[in-house]
């Protein structure tokens, strides 16, 4: 079971998306107790037939907004590499609005990315870039053993905001 400030720190959202490291698909199951779900599968994930879980990449539509949504950022191409330590995008040349229509084989304006588990909400050429981190297991900048963060996407017809909720202040 997942801590229940998670549960509570979602509580309202219109839908989850889950970008992989779920490690065993009762997460899923355990978070659609509060909203409905889209997922992507992680490195290590299980897999699962039907439209929640998806292989490696998936574009979602809320409002206004295409969001893409990948488990690594690196891959599938065009690679995004990041810092050594995860915590920050080393753009390719180009545009970055072209580079990931590519990569999600159509425009996206928000892309949503997990993986490294470093919180980042960053901007490239007008794309909306954020890992929400991880709550259960955070990345290097957290302690071990403590919660994580999450990552809210507040939508307002074709515009979009991001947030990162750090778990360890509302618990």
């Amino acid at each position: 079971d997942l801590p229940g400030v998670i549960l509570d720190a979602l509580r309202g959202v219109d839908m989850i998306l889950h970008c992989g490291d779920l490690e065993c698909l009762g997460v899923l199951d355990y978070l659609e107790e509060v909203a409905p779900l889209l997922a992507v599968r992680g490195y290590e994930d299980p897999l699962e037939d039907g439209d929640r879980l998806a292989l490696t990449t998936r574009v979602v539509k809320a409002e206004g907004v295409s969001i893409g949504m990948v488990h690594d950022i690196q891959w599938p191409g065009p690679k995004i590499p990041t810092s050594p330590d995860g915590t920050e995008l080393m753009y390719p040349e180009g545009n970055g609005r072209e580079i990931m229509a590519r990569k999600f084989k159509e425009p996206v304006d928000v892309v949503l990315f997990g993986d490294t588990h470093e919180e980042l909400v960053t901007d490239w050429d007008g794309v909306l870039i954020m890992n929400p981190g991880s709550p259960t297991y955070p990345g290097r900048r957290h302690e071990r053993g403590v919660l994580g963060t999450i990552g809210i996407l507040d939508i307002d017809g074709e515009d979009a905001t991001a947030r990162i909720v750090d778990l360890k202040t509302i618990s």
